[in-house]
């Protein structure tokens, strides 16, 4: 019955398929702040004093959740998928780049989510087959993408994965607090700043922002998901980057290895299991990016070949470079929502009209928008460590905070002072 599901593609869902309610949002997005590779995240910030990573994830969590909710309500106000939700600001073209950019992302994301996968089957069950893992868990993915979220939410986390994957969690969090707290406290050798540490927090929330419509567009109503996804997706990230963060440095092949030999097989079994929604989500949105651009694309062949691009180059594909992954995903995405949500909230007041998004009468370049995410995104890369001019030993305020200032700042100044000049161009 589930590959029969309907595929709304990129048009607004019908009011009779909105069924999701906040419950579901809780479950679903509390799902996708679990991960291994949120483990992994997590453990960079062993370079920070712990009382300094403690606070930048409980701050970068809330935060970053309050800005992925704020995301999902276009979503969820107007049924539509996220890449439809910023032409009003973007125009369609503008749409178009971050669709490509967006693709490129879920792709990455999808193939880290692969490799971890096989990384952690091999260590459960003593093989050496990373080949075939890839393959197992690109098919499994392929079929999860064709039968969609409601499919995935309601007959699989709802009901199985959401609750033992809650359970598992409390486990792993209880043992790491009594075995590595002392350890993780009491090491002064750690010079990362906060607002570093803040950086790679936050990075996890925002880099959902771009597929989170996608998903919160199937609600009842916006309150509901709002809350759901703020609350479910606040408390698995802090729970999970604190995890990391007691487990210490070490890459994701050592993490999974402490796994295995604290917490035996079972709870493995669990993060494999809780892993394989979060390839299901990138695979799926990546579909919705690519029909932004061709709409008359086929929904489940595109999934088809994004997880078959994925499964490939995870075999090729190293871990070593997921930290730059991170900070290059900030650098892109957060001055985006940084310019989208000021046009929303701030200049449309949450009315955006269908025609704004569908039709004829769509802008074909949004150029203030464009101009302010281009200084945004700058801004973020020369404040962080992936720009040759960084310095750590200077005092610094990260890059998140000045990224996002700038770009909405820059394009509540753009927009107004084009108003100005059109109404002074108006005829009295």
């Amino acid at each position: 019955m589930a590959p029969n599901l309907p595929q709304w593609g990129i048009d607004p869902v019908p009011p009779k398929h909105r069924v999701l309610g906040g419950f579901h949002y809780f479950i679903l997005w509390s799902s996708l702040g679990v991960g291994l590779l949120v483990f992994s995240a997590g453990s960079f910030l062993s370079d920070a004093p712990f009382y300094h990573a403690l606070l930048a994830i409980i701050i970068g969590s809330i935060a970053g959740s309050v800005l992925l909710s704020m995301a999902g309500k276009i979503g969820s106000d107007h049924a539509v998928p996220s890449i439809i939700g910023i032409r009003p600001a973007f125009g369609l073209y503008g749409s178009y780049l971050a669709a490509v950019l967006n693709i490129i992302q879920l792709i990455g994301w999808t193939t880290f989510e692969i490799l971890i996968l096989s990384k952690a089957a091999e260590q459960l069950t003593n093989t050496n087959v990373t080949f075939v893992w890839n393959i197992l868990f690109g098919v499994v993915i392929t079929l999860l993408g064709i039968f969609g979220p409601l499919f995935v939410v309601k007959q699989w986390l709802s009901k199985f994965a959401i609750w033992i994957v809650y359970a598992s969690s409390a486990i792993i969090l209880v043992t790491l607090l009594f075995q590595n707290l002392p350890n993780v406290m009491s090491d002064e050798s750690n010079d990362m700043s906060f607002f570093v540490a803040l950086d790679i927090v936050i990075a996890m929330p925002i880099s959902w922002m771009p597929l989170v419509s996608d998903y919160n567009r199937f609600s009842k109503t916006s309150k509901g998901a709002f809350i759901g996804t703020l609350v479910g997706f606040s408390i698995t990230n802090i729970i999970f980057y604190v995890g990391g963060l007691l487990f210490g440095v070490g890459d994701i092949s050592s993490i999974i290895i402490s796994i295995q030999a604290i917490f035996f097989g079972f709870i493995l079994l669990v993060m494999i299991v809780d892993e394989i929604d979060n390839a299901f989500a990138d695979i799926y949105s990546a579909a919705i990016s690519s029909q932004n651009i061709f709409h008359n694309l086929n929904q489940r062949h595109l999934i088809i070949g994004f997880s078959a691009v994925s499964t490939i180059l995870a075999i090729f594909v190293s871990i070593e470079g997921y930290e730059q992954f991170l900070f290059l995903i900030g650098a892109l995405f957060i001055p985006l929502f940084g310019v989208l949500l000021t046009d929303y909230f701030v200049i449309s007041r949450g009315r955006y009209q269908h025609d704004m998004m569908y039709g004829n009468n769509i802008i074909k370049i949004g150029y203030p928008a464009i101009v302010a995410w281009f200084a945004g995104a700058l801004t973020y890369y020369l404040l962080s460590q992936l720009s040759p001019i960084y310095l750590s030993q200077l005092p610094t305020i990260g890059s998140t905070i000045p990224s996002l200032v700038v770009s909405s700042l820059l394009y509540l100044l753009i927009t107004k002072l084009v108003l100005k000049f059109k109404a002074s161009k108006t005829p009295a």
